[in-house]
């Protein structure tokens, strides 16, 4: 799978979970724009990883999988109030 069509999966499967995946457009690195990816959220606003577009396509996806099994267990908990 090409990086861009990898990338786009993660973008849509960001949206899904209320964040949004950004990339950097820093043409040269610096200590607070690395030139990877940040993750923020929709609601806040606010970044929620990568606060210096420090992530990689690789743990983009990890985190994006480790977060929708969170939000699915608190799903479960609250199914079970």
């Amino acid at each position: 799978m090409s990086d861009k069509v990898r990338e786009n999966r993660l973008r849509r499967k960001a949206d899904r979970l209320g964040l949004r995946l950004l990339k950097s457009r820093a043409k040269l690195w610096r200590h607070d724009n690395q030139g990877g990816y940040m993750i923020i959220s929709i609601d806040r606003r606010l970044p929620i990883e990568g606060w210096n577009y420090d992530l990689d396509i690789d743990y983009v996806e990890q985190f994006l999988d480790d977060y929708e099994k969170g939000m699915m267990a608190d799903q479960g908990d609250k199914d079970h109030e």
